[in-house]
C-alpha cells in the first residue's frame, strides 16, 4: 500500500489548510502532515520537522493508535511535538503533527500541549480521517490494562549516548513510582527510556535487542532494592527471557516489550510494599528524615528495636546492599532531586544530604551516578 498516495488522495491540500485553519483559530499551533516518514503538507514555518529522525515519527504515530489517544513528545530544542493518526480502513497511514513554542516563549506550556493534542485528536476523528470506534476501543482497552498515564513525557534520554545516561536521569523518579505503587506513573517513565533506547538502537537490532534487556536488568535491580521479591521477579525474567532469546524482528520486540512490562510493574509494584519488613520500611524512613545528619547503623537499629547484626542481615537480604551502601544511595537520590530543583550549589548540596566532605560526596555521586554532581547539575539544565 503507497501510504503516502493515499493519504493525498483523502486529504488535498485545501483540505489541509482548512483543518490547519480551524485548529490554529483554537491553539495558535501550526500544523504538518507526515506520511512514512515524509512531510506531505506544512504550514509550520517555525518549525524544522528533521529535528527528529523519521522512525521517532512513525512511532509517535504508532503508539497513538495502541493507546487510542494522542501522542506527545519532546524533541532536543526542548520543543514538544504531538500528533493524530490518519487511518483508511483502521490501517494507519500518517499522522497530523503540531508542535509547541520554546518553553521561555510560553506559559503553562504542559497544559496547553495536553488540551491541544486531545483538539487536535477530535478534529481529525470530526473529519472522518481517524475511525473513532478504534480509538475508543484502544483506549478503553488501554485503561483497563494499565490506567495509562497522560501522554505529556520528556523524552530527553533519546539524544544522550548510551542506555545508561537515559537510566541515571530516569532512575529515581522510576524507583519512586515503583515504591509508590504508582503504575501509570511508571509506564509513563518507562516510555521515556524506550524512546531513547529506541532512537540509539535504530539502525542496528542486535544493539536494540542488547539496550532493551540493559533496561530490563536495571528495573529488576531497582525493584529489588526497594523490596519486590526478588524470587517472584526472577520468576517473571526466567520466563519472559526464554522467549526473548528467540526474537528476530523489531514488531516482535515491541510485542514481547509491552508484555514484559505489563507483568513486571504489576508484579513489582503487588509486592513491594507487602516484602519490605516493617524494620526496613521504620530505617529508610527514619534515615530520609535526617539525611543531613550523621547517620550509624546501630543507631537505626535502635529505632526499628532489633539488634545491629539483625538489622544488616534484614538490609543485605531485601536490598542487595550493605547499610552504608544504602544510605549514601538514599542520601545520592536526594542529592540528584536537590540538584534538579533547587539552585543550591554542589557543597551545599552536599551538606544538605549529610555529607560533610565535599570530594567524599562526589566520590560517592560519581560512583552511584557515573557523571559528577557538578556535570549532573550541568547536563539537567541543558
Amino acid at each position: 500500500m503507497d501510504k503516502k498516495r493515499l493519504v493525498k488522495s483523502l486529504i488535498d491540500r485545501n483540505k489541509f489548510n482548512s483543518i490547519a485553519a480551524e485548529y490554529s483559530r483554537l491553539y495558535n499551533y501550526c500544523l504538518a502532515l507526515i506520511s512514512e516518514g515524509e512531510v506531505v503538507f506544512n504550514i509550520c514555518s517555525s518549525y524544522n520537522w528533521k529535528n527528529l529522525d523519521i522512525s521517532v515519527y512513525d512511532r509517535m504515530i504508532d503508539e497513538s493508535v495502541r493507546w487510542g489517544e494522542p501522542n506527545i513528545s519532546m524533541d532536543t530544542a526542548d520543543i514538544y511535538i504531538w500528533c493524530a493518526p490518519l487511518c483508511f480502513n483502521n490501517e494507519t497511514i500518517g499522522g497530523i503533527f503540531s508542535a509547541s513554542r520554546s518553553s521561555s516563549a510560553e506559559k503553562n506550556r504542559e497544559k496547553n500541549v495536553r488540551e491541544a493534542s486531545w483538539k487536535l485528536l477530535e478534529i481529525v476523528e470530526s473529519h472522518n480521517l481517524c475511525p473513532v470506534s478504534l480509538m475508543q476501543l484502544n483506549r478503553m482497552t488501554s485503561r483497563m490494562n494499565a490506567r495509562t498515564a497522560e501522554a505529556i513525557h520528556a523524552a530527553k534520554g533519546i539524544y544522550y549516548q548510551n542506555p545508561r545516561d537515559i537510566y541515571m536521569i530516569e532512575e529515581r523518579a522510576l524507583i519512586n513510582a515503583v515504591k509508590n505503587g504508582s503504575f501509570e506513573r511508571a509506564r509513563e517513565i518507562i516510555n521515556r527510556i524506550l524512546v531513547g533506547i529506541y532512537h540509539l538502537g535504530k539502525h542496528d537490532f542486535d544493539v536494540l535487542k542488547a539496550l532493551v534487556l540493559e533496561m530490563v536488568v536495571q528495573m529488576y535491580r531497582a525493584a529489588v532494592e526497594e523490596g519486590a521479591d526478588p524470587k517472584n521477579l526472577l520468576g517473571v525474567n526466567s520466563s519472559y527471557l526464554a522467549d526473548f532469546s528467540r526474537i528476530e524482528e523489531e514488531k516482535e520486540l515491541s510485542d514481547w516489550l509491552s508484555d514484559w512490562l505489563e507483568t513486571f510493574i504489576k508484579t513489582s509494584i503487588d509486592n513491594t510494599r507487602k516484602n519490605v519488613p516493617a524494620s526496613l520500611s521504620v530505617a529508610i524512613e527514619y534515615i530520609k528524615s535526617n539525611l543531613n545528619k550523621p547517620i550509624t547503623r546501630d543507631e537505626v537499629a535502635r529505632m526499628c528495636n532489633i539488634s545491629p547484626a539483625y538489622f544488616s542481615r534484614v538490609v543485605k537480604l531485601r536490598t542487595g546492599y550493605t547499610f552504608t551502601e544504602l544510605l549514601n544511595r538514599i542520601r545520592i537520590d536526594y542529592a540528584c532531586s536537590l540538584l534538579d530543583s533547587t539552585d543550591k550549589n554542589v557543597a551545599e548540596v552536599g551538606f544538605a544530604c549529610g555529607f560533610n566532605d565535599q570530594s567524599y560526596f562526589t566520590k560517592v555521586f560519581k560512583r552511584k551516578k557515573g557523571i559528577s554532581p557538578n556535570n549532573y547539575k550541568k547536563r539537567i539544565k541543558h
